[in-house]
């Protein structure tokens, strides 16, 4: 399918679940065998995990072009000036005696190999490695990947075609919360007076003093060392580490230097003031991390310039950019606790978006595409389904914006979705504080368990904009790149909150836009709230507002899933930008760019492998209500009936070269039974030929680069699972006669009435597929 062009590669941890070589591991204590860890799909082979997902990612989204690297360092506090940022991992091997134990064995084409995991520096055997937290005796994350398997991913990804984007990632091991990155602030109340010194040298100590001479790249070993103190826990040393780890690699086409840091990007310096310093008709605000982040953006720059990795623009190669959260990218609100700083909005990322070393404005694209209630009409939407959409904004009446569609109101609608993503809640009116509570009691009389909003959004009662005051909708994304900015508060000059000031450093139409993550959670009404995830260890856990919540297995409730919504609204979303003719480009630059706009998420963990094994991976659980695409989709639309096929017309099941099968018929007779009340009954045959069942069992699939069996078949499945028209198989002359058939032999899947997941996982375990005729072909 052709709807997902980029993806984030997770699970961002595991030591060495990203590599292309087979590693076995061995945790310290207690003593025992080493074990294969990152080739559980096909160990025999030493093919490992991350080679056949990405077999399955291109033969399920053959037009994806990109993918995002994602790869975790921990931290371990919310106040910046407190919390370290490090690499860790779950085989720590410093006890004493310990030192000769292999953690790691690599196969190397002949035998078993030692070898470490090795991070700026760090093996398994450091003294200041520090351990990851545990719950209930199993360790809340994997490992950080170790350095080689990096590497050697990028190097595999590039040979396959694909666009390789480098992201660092900061996971919360705060045991009890687990928070999101975007908590990390001068304090943890986000509205906590900054504009402060202290507040400054918060954000110093966070960053850390790391600097481009500490660093050394080992082309052998495939690793970087760090001639700093090794327990120097800060971020530049992550951000630094990793441009020259990607040098080693050759070079990525896209760098981020972080994402999401929002607690850190609004804290204010004691330089700061409500119009900012101006200089040549410019404004810079005193944003201590926005600097840090500019500063970060010039060293890496200089470390692959150094390296030969110059900038191409052109081709899209060796750029540098930084990933905003959805609700900061455009500007930030501050409190009015302090007088002198009034309510309003501040574009404080403008100046690292203009900075000459940031080559795109990124953002995590978690804005809603839906307003669905449980209501039996579905709410305010539904309402205005058919009313005329608005021609010019802002839109005087909120509580009535139409939406222009026809049909029935329903929420898997396309073309409903389609009308959000430049319309909707943050673009035509907004919430002002609609919290999602958790699961509780339907307050729409149902019985049902739902995800409960709060405030004005319970009551659907929105709020509209004023004039002028696009840059508080975040998705104005048009409005945005087309035009200048400016301050937004009110000053007292009757005009109410309205542009004040300078202009920003930000230059219109200079830069594309690209969604560096964009997705939608697998459960119901997950357009609401596209930015939630389930994960029951994590206090950010939640599921979209309105969503419905089904009893489990065994007492307490589940979200309730639905995949084909998730996939859907990427579909939607994917089009609106990239095929309806809604993008736009001004001298050449075009607004969207989408070769590095990737959906989150593809994992590097092979279905159904991952999530069965819920006993090797914790996150398992979190699969089915989760953002994975891997063994969700694609989703296909059935269309409309089409006139019966010529025999020509039918496709064949493939026939595979060293494939070696056994198929076992088993004629299935459709008879009608009349019984009477003399105890007699009377049968007769409803059709003259029986259905016939085919159980096909495989010996062996090979997967590229030396064969594509297994792609082939998956391709095959993918494309005729659930679907109305058949495919022909070939039966043996001597079985023809007997079972009463004749060419062309149609069948279809005997399981086309399970979900595609299911399918196949049953097919994994069992290594077979059942086939069934059909009547009439």
């Amino acid at each position: 399918m052709s709807y997902v062009s980029g993806v984030n590669l997770l699970p961002a941890t595991g030591e060495f679940t990203y590599d292309t070589v087979a590693y076995r591991g061995q945790r310290a204590q207690p003593p025992g065998p080493l074990l294969q860890i990152n080739a559980y799909a096909n160990q025999a082979s030493f093919r490992t995990d991350l080679e056949l997902s990405i077999d399955q990612l291109l033969a399920a989204f053959p037009g994806c072009e990109t993918v995002a690297i994602v790869c975790a360092w921990f931290f371990n506090s919310e106040l910046a000036g407190a919390c370290h940022v490090y690499p860790s991992t779950t085989y720590v091997n410093n006890l004493p005696g310990s030192a000769d134990t292999d953690a790691f064995q690599f196969w190397n084409g002949a035998e078993w190999a030692s070898d470490h995991w090795r991070v700026s520096g760090l093996t398994e055997t450091s003294v200041y490695v520090v351990p990851i937290s545990q719950i209930n005796g199993s360790y809340a994350y994997g490992g950080t990947p170790s350095d080689q398997s990096i590497v050697r991913c990028i190097q595999y990804l590039k040979s396959r075609g694909l666009r390789a984007v480098f992201y660092p990632f900061l996971l919360g091991d705060i045991p009890g919360s687990y928070p999101w990155r975007g908590r990390i602030a001068y304090a943890p109340d986000l509205c906590s007076p900054d504009r402060s010194d202290a507040a400054t040298s918060a954000v110093a100590a966070f960053l850390g003093s790391a600097s481009a001479g500490d660093f050394s790249r080992d082309p052998v070993m495939l690793t970087v060392a760090y001639s700093g103190v090794p327990n120097d826990y800060t971020y530049r040393r992550m951000i630094l580490h990793y441009a020259n780890l990607c040098a080693i690699a050759g070079g990525v086409d896209l760098f981020l230097i972080g994402s999401e840091l929002r607690g850190l990007e609004v804290i204010r310096g004691a330089g700061w003031t409500n119009e900012g310093a101006t200089s040549g008709g410019s404004v810079t605000w005193d944003y201590p991390f926005v600097n840090g982040l500019i500063t970060l953006a010039d060293d890496v720059r200089s470390i692959f310039d150094a390296a030969s990795l110059t900038k191409d623009l052109a081709g899209l190669h060796n750029l540098i950019s930084y990933a905003a959260d959805w609700s900061s990218w455009m500007g930030v609100s501050h409190s009015a606790s302090n007088p002198a700083s009034p309510n309003g909005q501040w574009p404080h990322l403008d100046q690292l978006w203009a900075h000459s070393n940031i080559d795109l404005v990124c953002f995590d694209n978690y804005l809603p595409l839906s307003d669905w209630t449980t209501a039996r009409n579905g709410g305010q939407d539904a309402l205005n389904w058919s009313e005329a959409a608005p021609v010019n904004w802002p839109p005087t009446a909120p509580e009535s914006i139409g939406l222009g569609l026809s049909g029935t109101p329903r929420l898997n609608s396309k073309a409903y979705l389609k009308a959000n993503v430049e319309g909707g809640e943050r673009f035509n009116w907004f919430y002002f504080d609609g919290g999602n509570l958790g699961r509780g009691s339907d307050p729409n009389g149902s019985d049902l368990k739902v995800s409960l909003p709060e405030g004005d959004r319970l009551t659907q009662s929105r709020n509209r904009y004023y004039l002028n005051q696009q840059i508080l909708g975040q998705k104005q994304i048009r409005w945005w790149w087309n035009n200048p900015h400016q301050a937004l508060y009110d000053d007292g000059d009757g005009t109410g909150e309205s542009p004040k000031g300078s202009p920003t450093l930000w230059t219109a139409n200079s830069k594309s836009v690209a969604f560096t993550e964009y997705g939608f959670p697998s459960c119901d009404r997950s357009t609401n709230q596209p930015n939630v995830f389930f994960d029951a260890k994590s206090s950010e856990s939640a599921t979209p507002y309105w969503s419905i919540w089904d009893p489990a297995d065994g007492g307490g409730y589940q979200p309730r899933r639905d995949q084909n919504l998730q996939l859907l609204a990427l579909e939607a979303f994917h089009e609106y930008w990239f095929v309806d003719g809604n993008n736009a480009t001004v001298g050449g630059v075009p607004m969207i760019r989408q070769a590095f706009c990737s959906v989150w998420n593809w994992d590097a963990r092979p279905f159904p492998v991952f999530p069965n094994l819920n006993s090797v991976w914790g996150d398992a659980g979190n699969w089915q209500a989760g953002n994975w695409l891997n063994g969700k989709g694609p989703f296909v639309a059935v269309p409309a009936p089409d006139p019966a096929p010529s025999p020509a017309a039918y496709v064949a099941f493939p026939t595979l070269a060293g494939q070696g099968w056994n198929a076992r018929y088993s004629p299935r007779f459709l008879t009608g039974v009349a019984d009477h009340v003399s105890g007699r009954s009377s049968r007769c045959a409803r059709a003259f030929a029986p259905v016939v069942e085919i159980e096909i069992a495989f010996d062996l699939l090979r997967a590229p680069p030396t064969f594509a069996e297994l792609q082939t078949l998956l391709g095959f499945l993918e494309a005729h699972f659930g679907q109305d028209r058949p495919f022909t198989f070939p039966v043996p002359a001597d079985l023809q006669a007997t079972l009463g058939l004749s060419p062309p032999f149609t069948c279809r899947f005997a399981a086309d009435q399970q979900d595609f997941e299911e399918f196949m996982s049953e097919f994994w375990r069992v290594q077979s597929l059942t086939l069934r005729t059909v009547k009439g072909e």
